[in-house]
């Protein structure tokens, strides 16, 4: 579920599917895309290949409830949803990976491989993880 204050809501279904595309967006930012650097600072993901957008099947059912309110500033109370749908998906989704193993991730994208060392590191991991590739 995705609270949005958009303000007054002019168009449902556009600001809707508004709020949807940024909730997808910021799913690939947080858990799939990576742009790759060598040891100078070059780019190495040089192919959408190599760098892994979300797909359809990767982006959940997303339910929006919009906020009963209005702006000032803002054509007839509206307020902007360009951004806001993006910000607070990769926070939630840290909470809940710390919430469900104790450890605090901080750096994104939230990929299993990060989490399965990070896990290892903090010693959840069994002591002979270290052995086995993470997959």
């Amino acid at each position: 579920m995705h609270a949005a204050d958009a303000g007054r809501v002019m168009n449902p279904m556009q600001c809707r599917g508004q709020v949807e595309g940024g909730v997808a967006q910021a799913l690939g930012a947080a858990l799939f895309e990576q742009v790759r650097l060598d040891d100078r600072g070059a780019v190495t993901t040089t192919t959408l290949r190599t760098y892994r957008l979300p797909a359809l099947a990767d982006v959940p059912r997303t339910e929006v409830r919009f906020v009963d309110t209005t702006d000032a500033i803002g054509p007839l109370g509206a307020k902007s949803m360009s951004e806001s749908p993006f910000n607070p998906v990769a926070p939630a989704l840290a909470n809940a990976i710390r919430a469900a193993t104790g450890v605090r991730f901080t750096a994104l994208p939230l990929t299993r491989d990060r989490i399965w060392l990070g896990l290892h590191e903090a010693g959840i991991a069994p002591d002979d993880a270290a052995d086995r590739s993470p997959g």
